[in-house]
């Protein structure tokens, strides 16, 4: 899992650490600060709790869209 995690956010040129989000209401109850994760937390924090990885997620295998943008899904396509 942690491979896999670390291989999508290659893709955007992004680390694991990245693809959490720290605004969502699961992370904040988990009482974490984003800055003390490391890259192997955060893919065992992402596995344990999903919903805390920011969503959307769009790959086409070779670039990552994380969040809705409808500019950047298109420029994908």
């Amino acid at each position: 899992m942690a491979d896999e995690l670390r291989e999508l956010a290659s893709f955007g040129k992004l680390n694991t650490t990245d693809l959490l989000n720290p605004g969502s209401k699961g992370f904040k109850e988990l009482g974490l600060a984003l800055e003390n994760i490391s890259e192997q937390e955060a893919a065992d924090l992402i596995y344990k709790h999903p919903k805390i990885m920011r969503r959307p997620l769009l790959t086409d295998g070779n670039s990552l869209v994380v969040g809705f943008n409808p500019d950047h899904y298109a420029a994908m396509v």
